[in-house]
């Protein structure tokens, strides 16, 4: 089955895997072959848009360049978290950075073992797939890192159908 046919671009399919991934995963009553065919297709429909220019929020063409293993990992840190039921927290993908804010002095110990950092300036927990060269802006909030990259919470005020838009920016509390 091509869960991603009608999808036209990165936005489209990551949006498509994010539902799916809500509805089919193990850990929220979803059988394992079924994701494992999910997150395939999410890998082929993505490698098919490497190197393809697209609009992004901010209004100006980006290059989207397709690496397996960043996705992949982002994938398996999500459901790491996820699955260590985070009370009180939310996780955050603000573009290939899983930010975990909220009441997270309690997880400090299980946020440290899954190989996440404090971040000082603010105040919350995060998680990048490698030490590579990043972009973010030392002095923005995330806040301004949600709106210029792109934002999805996870957790449990997903199921209530509340979620974060690029056209917006959203409230992130530490």
């Amino acid at each position: 089955m091509n869960y991603f046919k009608d999808c036209h671009t990165v936005a489209e399919i990551k949006k498509r895997y994010r539902k799916l991934a809500m509805e089919h995963h193990p850990d929220r009553g979803g059988d394992t072959a079924t994701m494992q065919e999910i997150n395939a297709a999410y890998h082929a429909a993505l490698a098919k848009k490497h190197e393809t220019a697209e609009a992004g929020s901010d209004g100006r063409e980006h290059t989207y360049y397709y690496n397996e293993d960043h996705e992949q990992a982002i994938i398996e840190k999500i459901d790491e978290l996820i699955a260590q039921n985070l009370t009180g927290c939310d996780i955050w993908l603000i573009g290939k950075w899983v930010w975990i804010v909220g009441e997270t002095k309690p997880h400090k110990e299980a946020l440290k073992e899954a190989g996440c950092k404090w971040h000082a300036k603010r105040k919350c927990w995060y998680w990048k797939p490698t030490a590579g060269r990043h972009r973010y802006a030392k002095n923005s909030s995330l806040s301004d890192l949600a709106y210029t990259y792109g934002a999805k919470r996870f957790g449990d005020r997903e199921k209530s159908g509340e979620r974060s838009q690029r056209a917006r920016r959203p409230a992130l509390a530490a």
